[in-house]
């Protein structure tokens, strides 16, 4: 079958379009997080959406599974074919900009336009989408963000990606093609997200077990004009947490994230190298309207930048945005009024205005200074409950202290909020051999120096162990997950009518069970639902003793 199958694919998508290089099969049966099971059957590229719909007839009608891939950054094994004969979906040569309908006020891209080109592409018109990609944006797809939902910038004040989406086309498992949105109905454009029900919501989130994304809408709104960034030191985690809280419920700040003493110390010791040297001044100033003044503002921003990430201690970064100066001017003083009775002293304001200058670059921190491998995991929870969970997650780290050390494990924290929701990320670091993820995406020099690091498996599953204990540990606290993938629960934690109604709804778009199995903890067989890895450590005691002290 399987010739015949490759036969059928190559013929709809020419020779070029269809994947099957052993080497090439097993970088994309890699994500961050490490190597998959099996590899795929091939990969295909369509360069149409009436192809893509072609190809999930033709996987369908044999029964192959297929499984979607956007650029590739998940963590989560989102992407991880895990049945042999799966025909994996590369998306990005779907990657064109369809529409800018400025008198509407939204674009539909095809799902693997980058979020950097979407962005390049409507500054230009002065135009940008609410909230605007995550930071690895150069790489990370629109479509991929549809199916795993993101945060970053615009976040602050507009919500996950998911709260920018008007519309999508999908691919369903018979090869169909649904129009969500108000183009559901015949002659009407996506202008708006709902014509009744909201078909979209199904869609996003799903890491591909209902469809495959071809197309999706956006809102748009004005470029703001003017932009003001600020920098705030903090003793602890709990603080800073706090901190986050503040400005959420003010909805006044356009992005916010924290790093810990030792992403602080990362960035110390790579002497801003992740800046790529003095390239930066050229985005500052170019971001800027007075180049003159812009130059002298970097010579100080260089020198008080190294100072303000050589320290000890937690910094919290922000950007406030809008269409004039005194819009910016009220919400910077708004910020320093919140954070300036919290925080131990505010900080040159290096970090964010260079983020912001340039928001999208190449991806140079897949690996450690030390080029270690690094693999985070993360929780969204309540901001009531961003002080607790941020004491929790410490003390767990604590609880684990002796089995991090005698394995050279170590680890950082990303924080961060938007209107809604707290982001706590913790970062592991570990030496280990690079797999076929990281040979494709780091720079020479890490090759290099790092590409033959030996394999240390002991370690990797000690840190898988403690990620999986991580998550189970936050679930206790009302966790949230973007980027759902494979290795958070899903359906086993949602109540019997919510996973009832779940598993109807994948039965029914899904009846065969090809639509990414396994994500969601969902599969097409029996009842639906894919028996979850058990933590191997659930800290019942520790659940118990926080929850006295807190």
């Amino acid at each position: 079958m399987n010739e015949g199958a490759l036969g059928m694919l190559q013929s709809l998508l020419g020779p070029d379009g269809v994947i099957t290089d052993p080497e090439d099969l097993a970088y994309y049966a890699t994500d961050i997080s490490g190597e998959g099971e099996v590899l795929p059957l091939c990969v295909i590229r369509p360069i149409a959406v009436d192809q893509l719909c072609q190809a999930v007839t033709i996987a369908n009608g044999l029964g192959l599974p297929l499984v979607p891939r956007g650029g590739g950054m998940s963590y989560t094994q989102g992407y991880l074919p895990e049945q042999p004969n799966s025909v994996m979906v590369d998306l990005g040569a779907l990657n064109q900009i369809e529409d800018i309908n400025e008198g509407d006020m939204y674009v539909t891209v095809q799902a693997g336009c980058t979020w950097a080109t979407l962005y390049d592409a409507l500054k230009e018109r002065g135009l940008r989408t609410p909230y605007f990609g995550p930071l690895s944006g150069m790489s990370s797809t629109v479509g991929g963000a549809a199916s795993n939902n993101s945060t970053f910038f615009g976040s602050g004040t507009h919500g996950a990606m998911s709260e920018s989406v008007l519309g999508l086309d999908v691919v369903m498992a018979d090869g169909s093609l649904l129009e969500t949105g108000a183009s559901a109905a015949d002659g009407r454009n996506p202008f708006l997200r709902s014509f009744g029900p909201d078909l979209s919501g199904l869609f996003l989130g799903d890491c591909g077990a209902f469809g495959i994304k071809a197309r999706v809408t956006l809102r748009l709104i004005a470029l703001p004009a003017v932009e003001d960034y600020l920098s705030y030191a903090f003793e602890r985690i709990e603080d800073i947490a706090l901190a986050h809280v503040a400005l959420a419920k003010e909805n006044i700040v356009a992005e916010q994230w924290g790093i810990d003493p030792v992403g602080n110390q990362h960035l110390a010791a790579k002497g801003f190298d992740f800046l790529e040297g003095l390239g930066f001044v050229k985005d500052v100033a170019a971001a800027s309207a007075g180049v003159l003044q812009t130059l002298r503002s970097v010579g100080k921003l260089a020198i008080e930048g190294h100072r303000a990430v050589d320290r000890s201690g937690y910094a919290l970064h922000a950007v406030v945005e809008g269409q004039d100066d005194k819009e910016v001017d009220w919400k910077a003083d708004r910020v320093r009024r919140i954070l300036g009775p919290m925080a131990q002293r505010e900080l040159p304001n290096t970090i964010p205005q260079v983020t912001r200058a340039k928001p999208f670059r190449p991806i140079k921190a897949l690996l450690g200074p030390e080029g270690e491998n690094w693999l985070p995991v993360h929780g969204l929870f309540p901001l009531s409950r961003a002080e607790e969970v941020s004491a929790v997650t410490d003390e767990y780290f604590s609880r684990h202290h002796e089995l991090m050390a005698k394995h050279n494990i170590t680890f950082s924290y990303l924080t961060g909020a938007s209107s809604t929701s707290f982001l706590i990320e913790p970062m592991f670091y570990w030496k280990d051999r690079l797999h076929p993820f990281h040979m494709r995406h780091i720079t020479e020099v890490q090759k290099a120096k790092y590409g033959k690091t030996p394999a240390d498996e002991e370690t990797r599953e000690q840190v898988m162990k403690l990620r999986r204990d991580l998550a189970g540990l936050w679930d206790a606290f009302g966790a949230s997950h973007h980027q759902m993938g494979r290795h958070y629960a899903y359906a086993s934690q949602l109540s019997s009518a919510a996973r009832a109604s779940v598993i109807a709804v994948k039965a029914a778009l899904d009846p065969r069970g090809i639509m990414n199995p396994g994500v969601l903890e969902l599969t097409g067989d029996g009842d639906g639902l894919k028996k979850m890895t058990k933590f191997p450590e659930f800290p019942q005691d520790l659940l118990r003793d926080m929850r006295n002290v807190i």
